[in-house]
């Protein structure tokens, strides 16, 4: 990688310095905090407007993200647009406009895709064997396929609660699976304690900010405008914090008019984000997580501090739901619109609702909701949840 596009390099607000790529593999290397993209708006521009000839989806971003070109990717077509309108939960909303971001069209059926297309490569840029993370399930199954791609080896920690099918498909990729009893943070302190050897590849990597960033440029390089409201569900905060970045360079660089109102849902079972913007305090872990929807289960946030920033940079907010009322937002969205809702959309469609009840989202707004998993992997409990109705 390097700095020479639109990839200025990695700050660290603790230590108030801007660090260059090649300086960080995960966090801070002086304090051990969390860092974020940073980005030249000039070389921004240049990138959004150069023309592309078969590169497609987050390829076309390459030297944005500190590559050469596409080749520098390993690539296996993740990115895109892939925004639908959904004009019956507009009207049930009672806004404007609702479009459904439905990133679970990416290659391995999740938005980490984008994340770990950018960081497997970075591993594979600097001669990695492998590469090691901990996981709920979706990272897994995507690290193990961008990493077989590259010709590299995967090792990823996940919880006996993971759904079977990204177990399952972790290893139809070729990667290597330790399954630790119990929750996530079983599974994260397995990681922790273990003697790998891989290239991190973690929540707290900067490079899965980066590839999160590439969303933002997907949806709204070439609009001139966004959304009022972007309401996203929220587990680490590196999908938000990595939007985000995304977002205020698409800002700096005069494609956007103004940055949208960012709203971190998460179930209110496991709720640390929301929490602590509730009370205008630090992140704290949430002491006894207890959700059914897996993904956002994660009580101590890899990069928390940042979703926090992000939220407060952008005039939003954040929001807690209950399982049930994501569950019930999920099955009646995919009757009403036909888009396949996953139940971790959900608690981001199920966090609009309540947003559009209290009037923080007003009467007229634009409203943007990211999915960023396919249904498949959670279909089971949606199918519960229609059993609990009696259907």
């Amino acid at each position: 990688m390097h700095t020479d596009g639109a990839l200025a390099g990695f700050d660290c607000p603790t230590c108030e310095t801007t660090l260059a790529p090649e300086d960080v593999e995960t966090t801070c290397p002086e304090c051990g905090d969390p860092v974020t993209p940073v980005f030249d708006a000039d070389a921004l521009t240049d990138v959004v407007a150069a023309e592309t000839d078969n590169a497609t989806g987050i390829d076309r971003f390459a030297p944005a993200l500190g590559f050469d070109s596409d080749a520098g990717l390993v690539s296996i077509g993740a990115g895109g647009k892939t925004v639908i309108d959904a004009p019956s939960l507009a009207a049930e909303l009672g806004v404007d406009r609702v479009r459904i971001a439905d990133e679970g069209r990416n290659p391995t059926g999740s938005a980490v895709d984008r994340e770990l297309a950018v960081a497997v490569s970075v591993a594979a840029e600097r001669d990695a064997e492998g590469v090691v993370l901990p996981s709920t399930g979706n990272a897994a199954r995507s690290a193990a396929a961008y990493a077989g791609r590259a010709g590299l080896e995967s090792l990823s920690y996940v919880p006996s609660r993971t759904p079977f099918v990204e177990k399952a498909m972790t290893n139809v990729h070729g990667g290597e699976l330790s399954v630790v009893e119990g929750r996530y943070v079983d599974a994260a302190a397995a990681y922790d304690d273990a003697d790998t050897d891989g290239f991190p590849v973690g929540p707290a990597s900067p490079f899965r900010q980066l590839g999160a960033a590439t969303l933002a440029w997907d949806l709204f390089e070439r609009e001139g405008s966004s959304p009022d409201a972007i309401v996203l569900p929220v587990g680490h905060g590196t999908r938000l914090a990595g939007f985000f970045a995304g977002l205020q360079a698409l800002e700096a660089a005069g494609h956007l008019d103004s940055l949208p109102r960012l709203y971190a849902a998460q179930p209110a079972e496991c709720a640390p984000i929301f929490t602590a913007y509730q009370n205008g305090v630090e992140v704290e872990t949430w002491e006894t997580p207890d959700s059914v929807i897996g993904p956002l289960e994660i009580p101590d946030p890899a990069v928390g501090s940042h979703a926090l920033d992000a939220l407060a940079a952008s005039g939003g907010g954040a929001v807690a739901v209950t399982d049930d009322d994501a569950l019930a937002a999920a099955v009646d969205a995919n009757a009403a619109t036909g888009v396949e809702v996953s139940a971790t959309g959900g608690v981001a469609l199920a966090g609009a609702h309540e947003l559009a009840e209290r009037g923080t989202i007003e009467t007229g707004a634009s409203v943007l909701v990211v999915d960023p998993l396919a249904v498949a992997a959670e279909s089971d409990i949606l199918r519960s949840q229609l059993m609990s109705r009696g259907i």
